[in-house]
């Protein structure tokens, strides 16, 4: 009797090391993701997000597959925060202004002059970012990196010289920022989703836009417009996400991995777009509109404008908030 529990206790402990052993030495889960992004297959943005996700796939040895599912052939473009939340698409691109009825954050960025150029870009994620990483962890995501627009300006039928030639122009507009600068402009503001566009313009809906050259070719504005007067201004973004349950689903190994290929894609991005800038305004040079960059006198009234802008989101803000201003421009001093 005493042999045969001897004998079984033996047999048990064998089985539970060689169980140990055995998953110890399994290999990683494998997964395999949708995305939902908004932009067509030729922009930078979507090229962008093309690397990063190859760089996941190789990176992990096919461990992380994920199709990319752009141009809102899967989630309209506003539509994919709340597929990422759902877990109906493992991750998306955010395209912030949607949010900034939500969140005054999201609209800190599209204030003219706040942030004009790559470096003050970066300044201002950085200061962002521990803000915007709470903010989507209480929806059920996780902030990986963002993706900067270019420089930005306005799309008209007539050269823009000052002020006084924006007055009274149905501007397509985006997000409470860029309401706000047309109002100031004297323009009147029209809320279009990128998609309808190109219909606004052609019935009539609207006859101006501000918005990067990469938009304007995105939707052929040089079929419905003639001019494109380059002001600079900001550096507004997206921001991809990954929904939460899916990250934590991810080893240690794998999460890391992640990261550091985020990392890489925030400055990549941004590079990207930089260099392509002077590609997209030869591009709608090349489509027979008129190039031109911001009169000294006009950015005079742009920067008073953003001044405005500034004071007024200050006044609006919750302390936290105006914790992230002070902390960017303290980066800038």
């Amino acid at each position: 009797m005493y042999m045969t529990l001897n004998l079984k206790s033996v047999s048990t402990a064998f089985a539970v090391v060689a169980g140990g052993l055995f998953a110890s030495s399994s290999p990683a889960l494998a997964f395999d993701w949708k995305m939902a992004s908004g932009y067509p297959d030729a922009s930078y943005l979507t090229q962008s997000l093309v690397t990063f996700l190859d760089e996941l796939k190789s990176e992990t040895a096919d461990e992380i597959d994920v199709t990319l599912h752009n141009n809102q052939s899967l989630v309209k473009l506003q539509d994919i925060p709340s597929a990422v939340r759902s877990n109906q698409v493992a991750l998306g691109q955010v395209y912030t202004a949607n949010l900034g009825n939500q969140d005054a954050m999201f609209t800190l960025d599209a204030i003219p002059f706040l942030a004009p150029d790559s470096d003050a870009a970066l300044a201002l994620w950085d200061a962002q970012e521990p803000y915007f990483e709470e903010w989507f962890a209480e929806q059920n995501m996780r902030v990986l990196f963002p993706q900067f627009f270019p420089p930005q300006g306005f799309y008209t039928e007539n050269a823009v010289e000052t002020q006084a030639d924006l007055a009274g122009l149905d501007m397509r507009i985006y997000s409470n920022s860029t309401q706000s600068m047309a109002e100031l402009l004297d323009a009147q503001p029209l809320s279009i989703q990128f998609g309808e566009v190109p219909q606004a313009f052609a019935t009539g809906l609207i006859n101006a836009m501000f918005t990067s050259p990469q938009t304007g070719i995105d939707v052929q504005a040089w079929d419905f417009t003639s001019n494109y007067n380059m002001v600079g201004a900001m550096r507004t973004k997206l921001i991809v996400v990954i929904n939460e349950d899916e990250f934590q689903r991810l080893d240690e190994a794998q999460q890391t991995l992640v990261l550091e290929a985020a990392e890489r894609a925030k400055l990549a991005s941004l590079e990207l777009s930089n260099q392509v800038t002077e590609a997209q305004l030869a591009t709608l040079t090349e489509n027979g509109m008129a190039v031109s960059f911001a009169s000294d006198a006009f950015k005079v009234e742009l920067q008073r404008v953003g001044e405005q802008m500034t004071a007024e989101w200050r006044e609006s803000a919750t302390p936290e908030q105006r914790d992230v201003l002070d902390a960017y421009l303290a980066s800038r001093d």
